[in-house]
């Protein structure tokens, strides 16, 4: 499966190349470590029925003359397996919800109090691809939350490398993994020992101009103190819901 991660329109604004010790010769190359070490994430974070993951997170953006700048984000997720979800964002300005609850899906924009819901799978693993695939919702995290994490990480078609063990993420030895797909350069660094959660991630832009960057620093809680309400979406005074524009894929057919 090739990965999934594209750029945010709903979270985290727009998106280094690998390691300068990565080969530069355009070759295919997959560390068996590499993958150990992706399979080993995915498993982990699958075993978890509940968590809760805080990020800060920075995605680059062109103003006006080409001036690039970085756009910071404070991001919140909240799992309550088989199928409850909350993903919510704030930028400073503008808060952005996310809800898998109940076999509904709900997104809300702060900034025009706009929401909009579907009916959706009632497992997260479906209503997650439900929402990328059939309603174009897009949020980078969510492909490393899948139960099988792994499997959107690691394709044939995709350099997998495995750059160090000696990599410090807010004080923890990580694993330093560098992905190549065909149009993001993508970066993992995997917490070492009995806890193999990706603590930050990295993604570049490969053809966009000036190579924009998204990065996200992940803080994990495997004992999270949330009530179902997390989930529930109550619709503030005064919003509107306008609902879901039918995606490209569901025009064409």
């Amino acid at each position: 499966m090739k990965v999934k991660f594209r750029f945010s329109i709903f979270l985290m604004g727009a998106f280094l190349a690998a390691s300068t010790a990565v080969a530069n010769d355009g070759t295919t190359q997959r560390d068996a470590r590499a993958i150990e070490v992706l399979k080993s994430m995915s498993a982990y974070t699958a075993a978890l029925d509940r968590f809760a993951i805080k990020s800060v997170s920075h995605g680059d953006a062109r103003l006006g003359g080409g001036l690039m700048v970085s756009n910071s984000t404070e991001v919140k997720v909240s799992i309550d397996r088989p199928g409850s979800l909350h993903i919510s964002s704030f930028d400073g300005q503008v808060h952005k919800e996310l809800y898998f609850h109940d076999g509904t899906l709900t997104v809300f924009n702060s900034e025009n109090k706009f929401y909009a819901q579907a009916s959706i799978p009632k497992e997260i693993e479906a209503a997650m691809e439900f929402a990328l695939e059939e309603l174009e919702v897009e949020a980078p995290l969510m492909d490393l939350i899948y139960q099988d994490a792994s499997a959107h990480l690691i394709s044939s078609q995709e350099t997998i490398l495995y750059l160090t063990d000696k990599a410090r993420i807010a004080g923890t030895n990580c694993h330093h993994i560098a992905i190549r797909g065909p149009e993001l350069d993508v970066q993992l660094w995997v917490e070492e020992g009995d806890r193999p959660v990706p603590r930050k991630i990295m993604m570049t832009s490969k053809w966009e101009g000036g190579s924009p960057r998204f990065t996200a620093n992940l803080m994990w809680d495997s004992d999270p103190d949330f009530g179902q309400e997390i989930f529930e979406f109550k619709a503030p005074e005064g919003s509107i819901n306008i609902g879901f524009a039918q995606s490209n894929r569901s025009e064409g057919e």
